[in-house]
């Protein structure tokens, strides 16, 4: 295996600027749940628990470790307005091609353990007291054109995404606790923080970092509008970008590091789903994100098993969950007790059993990943149980007083709009559930499609009654923006949540350095979710691939899997 590894690189650039995915940009634009989070997910870290986690490998080519060239083509669902990945207009895309391929971070995680090791630096660290950030980077690392990687690009990358004229607000919000940097010499640099934050290295270490000489920009506009021929010190270079149709990569021949075996990536712009998976038995692609339903049809095909590898595993990239979301400044969802009403309301096991059909999926009782640490598995979903909701539903008040078949309260009917955003099947069949479910103990359910661009501003003006949504997540996570009632008008607490004893376990858990001590705190604040329940916790899920057999050494980690190790011996070759 690589000194380094480009999915893991790609999970420590999720890290810094995955959190940027709790932003409206972050949420679900398609029932392909984690491949549309526009910015993904929240943080990486911690510790995964599953029967995915043990090293496990599809090779069946292990004797031709020598082989190199092909290529890999991918299929993604929407082509990126930029390859600029640090200005806001990049999105999920920008990344999944750039991020691990072009540029690299100082600092990674390790493939089957959540530790961090070095990418760009020979060495970090942080004081005992959480303040000060060291690095010290390699002596043999260089940019793609030779450029030796030294400090002052470190530091360009640094004040780039702080520079207030770059369109990059929502990253330089995680820097903002910065004091200030110390330029040791060209290899050594130390940051100073004003306060304990207990995500700092990996901010600090997960930026990707950029070549002063290649970027550096007289005003903010020309880096802002720079949307192509990106340069870093990653595996692969840029190729060339046909719009409408691919990016390509090509290898890297001046990598300082291994190189990797395939010799071109490229990423087709299928926007089609069906179309993706013609495109995959055709042999026009080679990778691909299925639906759900697509993955559980097709990975009982014998025929299709033959020619490809159905491929699911927990990903801690890919840690995320669906949900369906409670304003509590309207009447129906002030009161906890309706809440849970709502939850009890709506049975999930059907959800994942009739609607993903996906047996591995999990009902998640909060919002940390199933398998981290910060999640409590002492805690359990709240089950079906429409009778008991009815019996809640009573206690908050809420009773037909009038024989209308309305249960009401003060003199308004419990009748509330559920928004979703058209278009979207999956989250369309739960509000049908819902709406199905409730008009049987007394309660009127309208659904509230609207276009994403409107279904968005809603969104941020917390003008709606209730709503679905998906977030991005990580094992190791900062609830804060999501949760903190700071957030309640310009953040991402959408529904409006305010309990003051979680907002405090959310303070004292950001300046908690132990994580074991943290994780308490954690566990507290799950419980608090677990029974105010602003949010019915659909469903989170593995991530799943097809991917053609030629392709060997295709190995599954704790932290997922590693294209960089891929390669195809040479009598499977398609490609020159």
């Amino acid at each position: 295996m690589n000194n380094r590894s480009g999915i893991f690189t790609f999970l420590l650039f999720i890290l810094l600027f995955g959190m940027i995915g709790l932003q409206i940009l972050s949420m679900i634009q398609s029932d392909r749940l984690y491949e549309r989070l526009n910015t993904l997910l929240e943080a990486v870290s911690g510790r995964q628990m599953t029967s995915y986690r043990t090293e496990s490998s599809t090779d069946s080519g292990s004797k031709y470790p020598g082989d190199e060239g092909d290529w890999l083509i991918e299929s993604i669902s929407g082509e990126p307005a930029t390859l600029n990945e640090l200005v806001e207009s990049s999105t999920w895309s920008t990344r999944w091609i750039v991020s691990g391929n072009i540029f690299e971070p100082m600092v990674a995680y390790e493939p089957n353990e959540f530790k961090l090791r070095g990418i760009l630096a020979e060495k970090f660290s942080i004081s005992d007291d959480g303040l000060e950030i060291y690095f010290k980077l390699k002596d043999n690392i260089h940019f793609s054109d030779g450029t030796p990687v030294t400090t002052d690009d470190v530091i360009f990358t640094f004040e780039t995404i702080t520079d207030p004229n770059i369109d990059a607000a929502g990253y330089a919000n995680y820097f903002q606790d910065v004091d200030k940097y110390e330029k040791i010499n060209d290899k050594e640099i130390k940051f100073h923080m004003k306060k304990v934050y207990f995500l700092s290295l990996e901010f600090l270490g997960g930026m990707p970092i950029h070549p002063k000489h290649v970027y550096a920009f007289k005003n903010a506009n020309e880096f802002n509008t720079r949307v192509s021929n990106p340069v870093g010190t990653g595996p692969y270079i840029f190729g060339k970008w046909d719009t409408g149709q691919q990016v390509v990569l090509n290898r890297n021949e001046n990598y300082w590091d291994e190189k990797p075996k395939i010799r071109k990536k490229v990423y087709k712009f299928i926007t089609n789903d069906t179309a993706a998976l013609q495109a995959l038995q055709a042999g026009e692609i080679d990778y691909l994100r299925p639906l759900p339903e697509q993955f559980g049809e097709k990975s009982k095909d014998k025929e299709f098993n033959k020619n490809f590898y159905c491929l699911s595993y927990w990903a801690a990239g890919n840690t995320g969950y669906f949900w369906v979301g409670w304003n509590q400044a309207r009447p129906f969802f002030a009161d906890k007790k309706v809440r849970l009403a709502m939850t009890l309301l709506l049975d999930r096991e059907a959800i994942k059993e009739h609607v993903l059909r996906n047996p591995d999926a999990q009902i998640p009782t909060g919002p940390f990943y199933i398998y981290g640490p910060q999640n409590d598995p002492n805690i359990k979903p709240w089950p079906y149980d429409p009778q008991k909701a009815a019996k809640l539903l009573d206690e908050a008040g809420w009773k037909d007083t009038d024989g209308d078949g309305i249960r009401d309260k003060n003199g308004i009917p419990f009748k509330f709009n559920y928004m979703i955003a058209s278009g979207l099947v999956l989250h369309e069949q739960v509000a049908k559930l819902l709406k199905d479910t409730a008009a049987r103990v007394g309660i009127e359910v309208t659904l509230d499609p609207y276009e994403w661009s409107v279904f968005t501003k809603k969104v941020q003006e917390r003008s709606f009654d209730a709503l679905s949504m998906a977030w991005g997540g990580g094992v190791k996570s900062d609830p804060y923006q999501i949760w903190h009632s700071s957030q309640i008008e310009n953040g991402s607490n959408y529904v409006r949540f305010n309990n003051p004893e979680a907002d405090a376990l959310i303070e004292e858990a950001r300046q908690t350095l132990d994580d074991d001590k943290r994780n308490v705190l954690y566990h507290r604040f799950h419980k608090i979710l677990h029974e105010e329940q602003p949010y019915t916790f659909i469903y989170t899920r593995p991530e799943q691939r097809f991917l053609n057999k030629r392709f060997s050494n295709v190995k599954i980690y704790k932290l997922g899997i590693d294209e960089l190790e891929w390669y195809v011996p040479k009598e499977k070759q398609r490609y020159k």
